[in-house]
């Protein structure tokens, strides 16, 4: 055999070294495994999460409509939406100008006509109606239980039991 033969030969391997070989292949392998599968759990989950968004947080458009008249248009708005129309007097988190519901509107409205005449400013934000059930959030006994159902108030007295609604 000529030296260069010789030299390109691969050397035996001694049984412990092809044991150690053949364990951390089934380790890499594994390990590989485990990566691609959390891998798949992961975007499964971040589509689940997307597909889940069907009504995109609202963006708003406001035009003049004339001397203190404008309107509020949802750009982005899709027909099975609720949308509700919040507003204040100032920017700022202020806790004596909390936002205050302004409007809301019905199913699959992307528009609102404001009369801001008696302020001089105000500022708007718009969000998803979180209840489909035909009350508005505003209107339930507790926005965060919509299963209690709309707000009804009974007096006592001096009325006899009245149910006002």
């Amino acid at each position: 055999m000529t030296k260069a033969a010789a030299f390109c030969k691969p050397m035996p391997d001694t049984t412990k070294e092809t044991e150690q070989r053949n364990t951390m292949k089934k380790y890499s392998q594994r390990t590989l495994l485990y990566a691609i599968a959390a891998a798949g759990v992961a975007i499964g989950i971040s589509l689940m999460t997307v597909l889940a968004q069907s009504v995109p947080q609202p963006v708003l458009s406001i035009t003049s409509l004339g001397t203190n008249q404008f309107q509020i248009g949802i750009t982005n708005g899709v027909t099975n939406a609720l949308y509700e129309l919040y507003w204040r007097p100032v920017l700022e988190d202020d806790p004596n100008n909390p936002w205050q519901m302004l409007t809301t509107n019905q199913t699959g409205q992307t528009s609102f006509w404001v009369d801001g005449g008696d302020y001089a400013s105000m500022f708007f934000k718009a969000a998803i109606g979180t209840n489909y059930s035909g009350v508005w959030d505003f209107q339930l006994a507790n926005p965060n239980d919509p299963s209690l159902g709309a707000l009804a108030i009974t007096i006592d007295s001096p009325t006899n039991g009245m149910v006002l609604q």
